[in-house]
């Protein structure tokens, strides 16, 4: 898209128009010598509801509606899986530390991480790099993974129920109604997850990664885990499970 230079006599005039100029454009003001540029604002390629300051996707990565389980991912791996891809055999994902990504073939993640190669005691990353944001990789730039501190956010400023029949639609899941505006309102799917060829607790149980690293048990990541009993906004997850994934806008 081109910019275009709209020209005011002064900075009153240009106040006066700036809500209804065409995105992007070079603005001058010619009594006070003032040049404005008004870069472009795309619009995001995914709806969101903000809550606690941040925007939260109303539906998983891979989801084409809020019910929809969408992909399962191992925490730092960008390719995620469908349910009907989760297996044993060709073409089929077994969600084990021997076909984790950053595995070293082992078939346990040793102590301290000591079998992973990325993540690890040595390295000393806590938190996903953007090349294994599996947000970013898939939904792309403005987008990213939640971090452990923000699912924390998200806990604090809403009131979270189980349902076992989200508006009807017979998916059950874990609703979060903003405290200050009952109109907000996030739903998680529960999905399950995935361990070796199988999805366990489908229906039961919600697990979805954030990008933060639990900063001693490196086999482990942080995030949101909720059944209809109870829900944690920062439990320990296996790095070597298949969980959905949420996104969120950061502009």
């Amino acid at each position: 898209m081109g910019k275009y230079l709209k020209k005011f006599e002064n900075h009153s005039a240009y106040e006066a128009a700036e809500s209804g100029l065409i995105l992007p454009n070079v603005s001058l003001c010619v009594q006070e010598h003032d040049v404005h540029y008004n870069p472009s604002t795309p619009t995001p390629s995914h709806d969101y509801v903000e809550i606690g300051g941040i925007k939260w996707a109303t539906m998983n990565v891979g989801a084409t509606g809020v019910t929809d389980y969408g992909l399962y991912f191992q925490w730092g791996d960008t390719q995620g899986y469908t349910a009907e891809q989760v297996g044993i055999g060709e073409g089929k994902k077994y969600f084990s530390w021997v076909s984790y990504k950053y595995g070293n073939g082992s078939s346990t993640a040793g102590k301290d991480g000591e079998n992973l190669i990325k993540y690890n005691k040595t390295d000393g990353l806590t938190a996903l790099t953007s090349d294994d944001d599996a947000v970013i990789v898939n939904w792309g730039s403005g987008w990213r993974m939640p971090t452990s501190a923000e699912y924390q956010t998200l806990g604090t400023a809403t009131t979270s129920a189980w349902t076992a029949d989200y508006q009807g639609s017979g998916v059950s899941g874990l609703v979060c109604t903003d405290k200050t505006d009952s109109s907000k309102v996030l739903f998680f799917p529960a999905a399950g997850y995935c361990y070796d060829a199988n999805i366990e607790k489908i229906g039961n149980l919600g697990c979805y990664f954030s990008s933060s690293l639990h900063s001693s048990s490196r086999e482990d990541a942080l995030g949101l885990n909720f059944s209809n009993w109870r829900a944690t906004w920062n439990d320990l997850i296996s790095r070597r499970m298949g969980c959905p994934i949420r996104a969120i806008l950061d502009e």
